[in-house]
């Protein structure tokens, strides 16, 4: 009996940042939608932080940034006066 080689795989970026930008835009619009004790916890959430009850409010965004972002919907822009964090 022989036994088949399993082929690598090769893991190819995308030639544009399309895809990049439209989750940088969906983050921005989702987040600019939150209330501003949500903003916080999810701009100034760090790893140790993330086990605790406020991950469900992070994961909760992160679902919406996924779903706005990989559909062929156009993307609003963020609310007005949103300034995107550094």
């Amino acid at each position: 009996m022989t036994t088949t080689k399993k082929k690598k795989r090769i893991h190819k970026r995308p030639n544009n940042n399309e895809l990049v930008l439209r989750y940088e835009d969906a983050w921005n619009y989702v987040v600019s939608k939150m209330p501003p004790w949500k903003q916080k916890i999810v701009i100034n959430m760090d790893p140790s932080e993330a086990k605790n009850s406020d991950a469900r409010i992070f994961d909760d965004m992160c679902k919406e940034v996924r779903k706005l972002a990989e559909s062929n919907r156009k993307i609003p822009p963020p609310k007005e006066g949103w300034e995107k964090p550094e």
